[in-house]
């Protein structure tokens, strides 16, 4: 005799396999914006169904999940493999995430805490402390602070701006770019290093001034001059 299907435990199932999923490609996205999953690296099933402790089909959904967001490409019989964005993605990723970033400097402008500012200053010094560092050749020290000013300075604005939707759709933007492109595309070089410093000074001083509209102007401009910079880097490799 069939036994009765138990619906409200298969939709638990399937709720508890969903929930699984999202959060494997939250993590996966993560760690391959961090570098730790580098451009044309190779991503294996099995030794993620290990680390994470589930079985291969969460990770093969997931793998399908980051496939169609154009993170990873999926071979056959061979597994996914990290993809650099084509150029129309990194174009229109840029563009995007300016106009979604020039709306939280605005927001933030209008609503900011001097905890909030303070926070951007220390980025800033940290930005200026990077170019110096970069000066005088030591590269690897220039860029840990600039990875450590960039993520204080775009975290305390986003956070700022207080719409947890436009957070939301800012971090999956920056998800879909490799974490490492726009420092790639600086190069450790001292004049590039310091007009972003500046770029992102003067955004912390409208913010500071509340000059909404000078904020999100500033921040468009600065997504759009660290697109041309990421190009400029992507087609000189590709060359």
């Amino acid at each position: 005799m069939t036994q009765p299907i138990d619906i409200g435990s298969r939709r638990q199932q399937l709720e508890g396999r969903a929930k699984t999923v999202e959060s494997l490609v939250d993590a996966l996205q993560e760690r391959i914006s961090d570098g730790e999953f580098g451009v044309g690296s190779w991503i294996r099933q099995e030794r993620l169904a290990e680390e994470y402790g589930v079985s291969r089909m969460p990770i093969r959904e997931a793998l399908h999940r980051l496939q169609a967001l154009g993170v990873v490409e999926i071979i056959a019989n061979r597994g996914a493999r990290v993809q650099m964005p084509s150029m129309r993605d990194i174009a229109e990723a840029y563009e995007v995430r300016g106009v979604l970033e020039g709306h939280a400097a605005y927001r933030a402008a209008r609503s900011s805490t001097q905890a909030d500012i303070d926070n951007l200053h220390q980025a800033v010094k940290w930005f200026n402390d990077a170019v110096d560092k970069a000066r005088s050749g030591s590269k690897t020290a220039a860029k840990d602070l600039w990875y450590k000013a960039n993520e204080l300075f775009h975290a305390t604005v986003i956070l700022a701006a207080g719409n947890s939707q436009l957070s939301a759709s800012i971090s999956a933007l920056h998800h879909r770019m490799p974490r490492n492109l726009t420092w790639a595309a600086l190069g450790g070089d001292p004049r590039l290093l310091a007009d972003n410093a500046q770029e992102h000074m003067r955004i912390a001083e409208a913010i500071e001034t509340r000059n909404a509209e000078v904020a999100r102007q500033l921040t468009v401009e600065h997504s759009a001059h660290a697109r041309e910079l990421v190009e400029v880097h992507v087609t000189s490799r590709s060359s």
